[in-house]
């Protein structure tokens, strides 16, 4: 018991961030049109509430995504697969702005 309760009292800084790693990659879908349908890669997404049912994605707003779902208000989490990983990895580092 000695070994646990010194584990308990020592004191630990961490320097402010996000502790929560690895995040979940998942790809956001938007678009009110073909003409503007978009995918993008995104590990900053969860849960917000589970009463009313609500979750969250943050996307930078210098994104070509940030700008369709600011004006629509709508988008779709799509869970990743191994197969996907290729894709996911393209969605990330590719812009809707240069590629259909």
């Amino acid at each position: 018991m000695t070994g646990f309760f010194y584990f308990c009292t020592m004191k630990k800084t961490f320097k402010p961030g996000n502790m929560i790693y690895p995040l979940p990659v998942v790809m956001v879908s938007c678009g009110d049109s073909p003409e503007n349908y978009n995918i993008i890669t995104v590990a900053w997404t969860g849960t917000v509430c589970s009463d009313p049912p609500m979750c969250y994605v943050s996307v930078r707003k210098e994104r070509h995504s940030h700008d369709i779902i600011m004006r629509t208000k709508e988008f779709v989490i799509n869970l990743t697969t191994e197969n996907l990983a290729k894709a996911t990895d393209w969605c990330g580092v590719r812009s809707g702005r240069d590629y259909n």
